[in-house]
């Protein structure tokens, strides 16, 4: 079965349209909506490009970019994908492939010189498919974070 779908560049009215449902297909997204809306206004801020897969105008899949630009590389730049969800039922149907293929056409198109992205190993296959290759090790530390300070009234 095909599922007829597009994808474009995130909107802030697809929180609406099941973006967090979408997500939670990597891990639990507890935000409000207020919340997410703040998120989404600072991710537009630092330039971090996400894409929706959008059907039936519903959100059934997203992906990330960030660009970054090198000093080493002759300031070549890199992209970065992060965060490839597609809602469970819609999975195998072509949608992730289609967003990563489209953020690889954005890295291309940022004159990128690789694109990196790291993935449970049970996916590795499926990433080899589109082309990636292990590479090095990826490593990670988990940083427990205080609350922030209460911000003071003036």
């Amino acid at each position: 079965m095909t599922v007829p779908f597009h994808i474009r560049a995130m909107y802030a009215t697809d929180f609406q349209r099941g973006f967090r449902e979408v997500l939670g297909a990597l891990s639990s997204v507890t935000l409000s909506d207020e919340a997410a809306m703040l998120v989404f206004r600072k991710r537009l801020r630092s330039r971090v490009l996400t894409f929706v897969a959008i059907a039936d105008d519903r959100v059934v899949g997203t992906a990330s970019l960030l660009i970054e630009t090198k000093f080493i590389h002759n300031g070549g730049c890199v992209g970065h994908i992060e965060d490839v969800a597609v809602l469970p039922d819609l999975q195998g149907h072509g949608v992730g492939h289609a967003l990563v293929q489209h953020l690889i056409e954005e890295c291309r198109k940022a004159r990128c010189y690789k694109v990196i992205l790291d993935c449970d190993p049970t996916i590795i296959h499926w990433y080899e498919t589109l082309g990636f290759r292990p590479w090095c090790q990826a490593m990670r530390l988990d940083l427990e974070l205080s609350p922030p300070a209460p911000q003071s009234q003036p």
